[in-house]
């Protein structure tokens, strides 16, 4: 098939990174044809050094990306369009009507899907896969939803991304080479963490933790809002490593932005990856390794009720204690209430949460990623 992914970049880089990593294990995994659109190659080139940010057209083997004028297609958009099989809407980009228009001219129209965001909330399973008519052309959208049950649209899990991780999380060699690529062969040994947070993260019970904490900590900080959060916590990070005021065995090590194998590669290699939003989130589940999640912060704290949602997927099989300083820290966190005990009292069953993060993964890895099931879909129910 020929497949269309439209991305929209509202703000931060997770909708680039899912449209991204969907448009690519499309076609290393399952040989399709795909084009994405977008409208800011600059922000995808952030973390996929092979994209130019300042190009209309890049074709990359089977995967063409072409920069997403908005208002209405372009001549060559327009023949691009004319051979696809699927228009893929990731999250409510809004394909305005010039576009569905060039669609609707298609006999048959094109398959239409409506990419939500992933989301753990029941309500995912009641609008997974519903069609929803165009009131005026004869194009219908079908909503697909991710989500953490087989009855919503699962998360994005390339084929030999499992088996990847554990040749290199049971190699120590491996991790080292790692870590000496990206400069930071200094951190071997020691306890390393990923703060991939949001600015408005209230860190100070965290870096009183990790004050009080006598182990030699390496603390991994990308660009843009985690170190933001760290400015406001006091700790003004530039170009090179900070101790901590007082502490210098915890350092903090800015990181420049990773292509995302990379990115998996660091979740891989910490013993806590702090991470947010959606994309980030996901794979730090892939890594099996503990991690705390700050998802988007929304409205009417919209947001902790989709944090609830997530924990009682994610805790359903905990040991009950275990459950508990989990579900605390994660909630307290996620209200900027949480105290330095609550990270103590979690890290003293560290081995119980690395080992239920395992079972966790495991259990996700049962089910068919995303890919597949979104495949599957469409050969099933929009392809007439």
């Amino acid at each position: 098939m020929q497949l269309g992914i439209f991305c929209s970049v509202i703000d931060n880089y997770g909708d680039a990174g899912v449209a991204w990593r969907l448009a690519r294990q499309l076609r290393d995994d399952f040989g399709q044809d795909v084009t994405l659109w977008i409208d800011d190659s600059g922000t995808l080139a952030a973390f996929a050094p092979e994209v130019r940010a300042d190009a209309e057209l890049q074709r990359f083997s089977r995967l063409t990306l072409r920069r997403w004028h908005r208002p209405q297609p372009h001549a060559r958009d327009r023949e691009a369009l004319a051979h696809l099989d699927v228009v893929i809407e990731a999250f409510g980009c809004g394909l305005g009507e010039p576009w569905l228009e060039a669609l609707a001219g298609r006999r048959p129209p094109p398959c239409w899907i409506h990419l939500e965001h992933l989301t753990p909330e029941s309500w995912a399973e009641e609008v997974h896969g519903r069609p929803s008519p165009h009131p005026r052309l004869p194009l219908t959208a079908w909503f697909f939803v991710p989500g953490f049950t087989p009855r919503t649209g699962g998360l994005l899990r390339e084929r030999p991304l499992l088996e990847t991780r554990e040749r290199f999380q049971g190699n120590p060699a491996e991790i080292a080479l790692f870590l000496d690529r990206i400069g930071q062969a200094a951190a071997l040994g020691t306890r390393r963490i990923t703060l991939f947070c949001y600015a408005d993260a209230e860190l100070g019970a965290f870096l009183a933790w990790l004050a009080s904490d006598p182990r030699a900590t390496t603390v991994f900080v990308p660009p843009g809002q985690p170190r933001r959060a760290l400015a406001r916590s006091g700790l003004e990070l530039g170009t090179r490593a900070l101790a901590l005021p007082g502490t210098p065995h915890v350092r903090f090590v800015p990181l420049p932005m990773l292509a995302q194998d990379d990115f998996d590669r660091l979740l891989w290699s910490c013993d806590l990856n702090w991470v947010r939003g959606e994309d980030s989130f996901v794979r730090a589940q892939w890594s099996g390794r503990p991690f705390l999640w700050h998802p988007y912060r929304q409205e009417g704290n919209a947001h902790l009720l989709k944090l609830d949602a997530f924990l009682d997927h994610y805790l359903a099989a905990a040991p009950a204690a275990l459950g508990d300083s989990i579900s605390r820290l994660f909630r307290r966190s996620n209200r900027g209430e949480e105290t330095p005990q609550d990270w103590v009292a979690l890290w003293q069953q560290r081995a119980l949460w690395q080992a239920h993060c395992r079972r966790w993964c495991q259990l996700l890895a049962h089910q068919e990623d995303l890919c597949t099931r979104l495949l599957d879909f469409i050969a099933r129910n929009a392809i007439k």
